[in-house]
């Protein structure tokens, strides 16, 4: 069976790619996935696509949210032929994938029909989101600071704020606080360095709690500057740039202040629950679609649009050099 799929071939260069996937010998976890949409990440697909991250080699195949229907399957795959599913998949028309059992990684999981399956595909930023909010330890009223509002971060603005928490959104680029704002964010900062707006909001106390979605070295050391003592520090975005400075400064904050550092890496949440833990991919995929369920997160307001395949290398230039007018984009496969 023919299956097309973005290739990325050099740094900034994409295209459409074809190959054919056999129907045959499907193993007890695994299952052949007609897509319908996949939604590209601009965080993880774009360190791929220009080469952000050391030690990438080109071609590459990105992507890892994808929203399909099954049409065949194994004996263990928790699904029916012809069932929506969300899939862990490269962007393709169609895949043969595996579930996991373990970690976060390969997964298949089926969707309730009344969730809509363009706003389906931003689950994966749903479950990065969440994991950072459920490692960390927020109070009723709680003064949190959410330094990054890209897609991830406004999600964790609205998760926090759904807590009852008084967040605050901060990033450089005003249309991302303006979206923030259209999300329902109640207060954000349009600036690089938040420190003197900080100091007004929250009356010279500090933040509760601050939770970086950036990965940017200086990004987090204005998390760890703005944290009142006692107070809690999430490194939910993944560091990938070098970034040299005299780390001593930062670790005498750290120490001075007695702030909890946590590192939110989803990709250590295991799959199924565990004994003496609640915390589990499964879990937190019924949380969110429920969050998606009851529009309590708007993500059609975050989707900028909903192209064909074709136009891979145009999205990902897009979404590095057009920020201010590029958010969340969407691959149509229905027609392939």
């Amino acid at each position: 069976m023919d299956s097309y799929f973005v290739e990325l071939t050099d740094i900034g260069k994409a295209h459409l790619n074809r190959e054919e996937i056999s129907a045959e010998d499907l193993r007890d976890d695994e299952a052949l996935i007609k897509a319908e949409y996949s939604m590209i990440s601009a965080g993880t697909e774009l360190s791929r696509a220009f080469a952000l991250k050391k030690g990438f080699s080109y071609p590459v195949r990105p992507g890892y949210c994808m929203v399909g229907r099954i049409l065949k399957k194994g004996r263990n795959i928790n699904a029916d032929v012809g069932d929506r599913v969300f899939v862990n998949a490269p962007h393709a028309s169609l895949v043969r994938r595996t579930h996991g059992k373990l970690v976060q990684g390969p997964m298949i999981f089926r969707l309730p029909e009344d969730i809509d399956p363009i706003e389906a595909t931003a689950i994966n930023l749903l479950l990065v989101a969440i994991q950072g909010v459920n490692l960390s330890h927020p109070k009723l009223g709680d003064k949190v600071g959410v330094f990054g509002l890209g897609n991830i971060g406004i999600l964790v603005a609205c998760m926090y704020q759904k807590l009852g928490c008084d967040v605050i959104g901060m990033d450089p680029v005003k249309e991302r606080c303006d979206l923030a704002s259209a999300m329902g964010i109640a207060r954000t900062i349009c600036a690089e360095d938040p420190k003197e707006a900080l100091v007004s909001l929250t009356e010279g106390r500090g933040l509760d709690l601050s939770i970086d979605v950036t990965g940017l070295s200086p990004v987090i050391i204005h998390c760890v500057e703005n944290t009142r003592n006692y107070g809690e520090v999430i490194l939910l975005g993944s560091p990938r740039q070098s970034y040299e400075c005299d780390v001593t400064p930062l670790l005498s904050m750290i120490h001075m202040k007695n702030l909890t550092v946590i590192g939110a890496f989803n990709n250590t949440t295991p799959v199924e629950a565990v004994s003496g833990s609640n915390d589990s991919l499964e879990n937190n995929l019924h949380k969110v679609c429920e969050l998606l369920r009851n529009r309590d997160i708007d993500i059609s307001r975050m989707i900028s649009r909903v192209i064909d395949p074709k136009e891979c290398e145009q999205a990902y230039y897009d979404l590095m050099y057009r920020k201010d007018k590029t958010n969340l984009i969407v691959y149509d496969w229905r027609n392939y």
